[in-house]
């Protein structure tokens, strides 16, 4: 999986497939949340955000962290807007 982390940004650059996938996601943005409280996830290649990473969002958001996802497919967008996500964080389209 490649992801990187720069200080709060987390930067996604491949589709989120496995479960492993997931766990090297969630664990790159509980790194970044011990540096900041304001994180942005770019999720550059990725058409699916699998549930167990929108619940870690979910639990960092009730500590009050303040998330923003970058999005770059439109499918993954829409999803986002379809689950009210962009309610609960603030969703930058590329």
């Amino acid at each position: 999986m490649n992801i990187k982390i720069n200080g709060n940004i987390v930067t996604i650059n491949e589709p989120i497939i496995a479960i492993k996938d997931s766990e090297d996601v969630i664990n790159a943005i509980k790194k970044a949340a011990r540096k900041s409280n304001t994180i942005m996830i770019d999720v550059k290649n990725s058409f699916s955000f699998p549930s167990n990473i929108i619940s870690a969002l979910e639990r960092l958001k009730d500590e009050g962290k303040n998330i923003t996802i970058k999005v770059k497919e439109p499918i993954l967008n829409e999803l986002f807007k379809d689950l009210n996500l962009d309610r609960e964080f603030k969703l930058i389209k590329e």
